[in-house]
């Protein structure tokens, strides 16, 4: 059986150990601060720190994101299928990125040059740490030994089942950006009010709640994480946060108390994901109940 790589992008949010060990890698975006392009990197380690990254953004500069260049996607595959292996990229929601789109043009030319090996391109209808979950579900399946078609059918039936609880400190930066439904948008007009967005089953970004008040708000996140969670014994539960692992941290002792069997990983939110949500945000990700919201 071939073997088969797995490939995520820049708002798959995965750090590097994550990466190393579930073997996944990923095609890169690109940010634009001040007229300067810059390598979306998810290790914040092409121009900016975590916290310089954020900076900007608290300093009232516009950062501006591109999906993954063709030529990323060309070099990365090619890589991958000239050792003989197929590959499944898991990309961002087609609702917030046009990379699945780039990388199915790109794919169509690699399989005519490559006929004998398999090039999936799956849109997972999520960002962040619920896209990077699912590429590490999917590397569980790998090591299982389930072939290519066996890991995306799974995909499929159970793509809606990756759960996403977040908070930003304000929807200005996913207004400005377009991430977020036009019908959520008055909850950012609401004084102290803090949004509950979920990724619902069309990939877009949904205020499914206002909560007064950060500390309620992330209570909130706590709470309804595990409730998705359904079985929390040995569940992963992801945590982002856009440099406010105070807030992390806080939520995680939350889940700790709801949940203590539970497995929980703190980590950054990638610069593509980030400068659409702003700095302070909090996400919280795991597999569960399956999503019923369609985005109307």
């Amino acid at each position: 059986m071939p073997k088969f790589k797995i490939f995520i992008d820049s708002t798959g949010d995965l750090p590097k150990e994550l990466r190393d060990e579930y073997d996944i890698d990923y095609c890169p975006m690109v940010v634009t601060v001040d007229e300067k392009e810059v390598v979306a990197s998810l290790d914040y380690d092409q121009g900016y720190s975590l916290k310089a990254f954020y900076d900007v953004m608290r300093q009232g500069r516009r950062i501006f994101t591109s999906q993954v260049p063709d030529h990323v996607f060309v070099e990365k595959f090619t890589e991958a299928l000239d050792k003989g292996e197929d590959v499944l990229y898991i990309g961002c929601s087609s609702a917030l990125s046009a990379s699945v789109l780039a990388a199915e043009k790109v794919a169509v030319t690699l399989r005519e040059e490559f006929p004998k090996r398999k090039l999936v391109v799956f849109d997972s209808k999520i960002a962040c740490l619920g896209q990077g979950l699912m590429a590490v579900f999917a590397s569980r399946l790998r090591k299982e030994g389930k072939s290519l078609d066996e890991v995306v059918a799974w995909l499929e039936e159970n793509m809606f089942k990756f759960n996403q609880f977040a908070t930003v400190e304000s929807l200005s930066y996913l207004k400005r950006a377009g991430r977020v439904s036009a019908t959520s948008a008055f909850f950012g007009n609401i004084f102290g009010v803090k949004p509950i967005l979920i990724s619902d089953r069309k990939g877009q970004n949904l205020a499914v709640e206002k909560v007064k008040g950060t500390k309620p708000s992330l209570l909130y996140l706590a709470k309804a994480i595990v409730e998705a969670a359904e079985d929390t014994e040995g569940k992963d539960i992801f945590i982002g946060h856009a440099d406010n692992l105070a807030g992390a941290e806080f939520v995680q002792s939350e889940i700790a108390k709801l949940a203590p069997k539970a497995k929980t990983y703190i980590g950054p939110i990638g610069p593509i994901v980030g400068a659409s949500t702003g700095p302070g945000t909090i996400g919280v990700f795991v597999f569960g109940k399956e999503v019923t919201l369609g985005g109307e």
